[in-house]
């Protein structure tokens, strides 16, 4: 009996590891797509950013040329 015991232990045992697996793979999806959303979001904030500076560059640029012109 200890052996047949001992074999539906380690099924158990088995069965419980497999869960366990599966939760974790469920938890890693999770985070997962949560990265791929915070990726996401810095993209466009760097793009908003960039953006920004260019027209800040531009306008300035621009402000010089109109003061220099004026003078």
């Amino acid at each position: 009996m200890s052996a047949v015991s001992e074999a539906i232990a380690a099924i158990r045992d088995a069965l419980r590891l497999a869960d366990e697996v599966k939760r974790v793979g469920q938890t890693l999806k999770g985070v997962a797509d949560e990265l791929r959303d915070h990726d996401r979001r810095l993209i466009r904030l760097e793009t908003k950013w960039e953006t920004a500076m260019d027209l800040a560059g531009i306008r300035s640029v621009s402000a010089r040329i109109e003061r220099d012109n004026g003078e």
